[in-house]
């Protein structure tokens, strides 16, 4: 009796994206906690096949601390709304990497949610 054995999840034909194209990003990272490792831990990710990094704040005011810190004009934040939540959004660069911030933890007023 012969046994295959196959990597799941990578169709034939698809490249594999090398572990050091992260590299960037990961640099990126570093340098971020390096220079504002004094603000409030966000949820962290980054896809390995983009140079996108995510920083998810679970308050308003975290949010705010880390769009001061990546210095994101105000006027770029969007506020997002869906089945009664709400978060704030937006996108800056750093280190050529493009950083994708989210904010959670917005109340929104009863009347908003009612509608």
């Amino acid at each position: 009796m012969t046994i295959q054995i196959t990597e799941p999840g990578t169709p034939a034909g698809v490249p594999v994206t090398p572990f050091a194209d992260t590299a960037l990003v990961a640099e990126a990272l570093a340098e971020l906690v390096r220079m504002f490792g004094h603000l409030p831990m966000p949820y962290i990710t980054f896809p390995s096949s983009t140079r996108v990094l995510s920083l998810q704040a679970d308050s308003p005011s975290a949010f705010e601390a880390w769009r001061t810190a990546l210095q994101i004009g105000p006027d770029d934040v969007a506020l997002k709304e869906f089945g009664g939540d709400a978060w704030l959004s937006t996108a800056g660069v750093f280190r050529g990497v493009t950083v994708e911030l989210t904010g959670f933890g917005l109340r929104l007023p009863a009347e908003a949610v009612a509608a």
